[in-house]
């Protein structure tokens, strides 16, 4: 199959971990000129496992399918929390320090979406 058009079954088993943050991730689709700057990925956390604090220049969309958690962000000095669920949506613009984690009982598992143009 080629890089220029594409259809993917998403796995967990693709997922591997990546260094600075917890848990298991993968992207299928990587920051380059051709696709304008484009991330897309999917995350996974057990039980207990947080994506620790981290920012990044672009805007980013997080979709959960799987799981139960909390996102939390930073906004100039205040702290704010959201409960993370399946069909929850949870944006911010880039720059914004923030962080997921699992509370539930089960895997927590989402699906990234950042541009950043190019």
């Amino acid at each position: 199959m080629s890089d220029i058009v594409w259809v993917k079954e998403l796995t967990i088993d693709a997922l591997a971990p990546v260094a600075g943050l917890e848990g298991r991730w993968h992207r299928w689709v990587t920051p380059a000129k051709e696709n304008r700057g484009m991330v897309f990925a999917m995350g996974q956390l057990q039980p207990g496992q947080v994506a620790g604090w981290h920012e990044h220049p672009e805007p980013e969309v997080f979709f959960v399918l799987e799981g139960r958690g909390e996102a939390r962000w930073r906004e100039v000095d205040e702290e704010h929390h959201a409960e993370l669920r399946p069909g929850v949506a949870f944006y911010k613009i880039g720059g914004v320090p923030h962080q997921m984690i699992n509370l539930g009982n089960t895997p927590l598992i989402g699906i990234a979406l950042k541009v950043g143009g190019a």
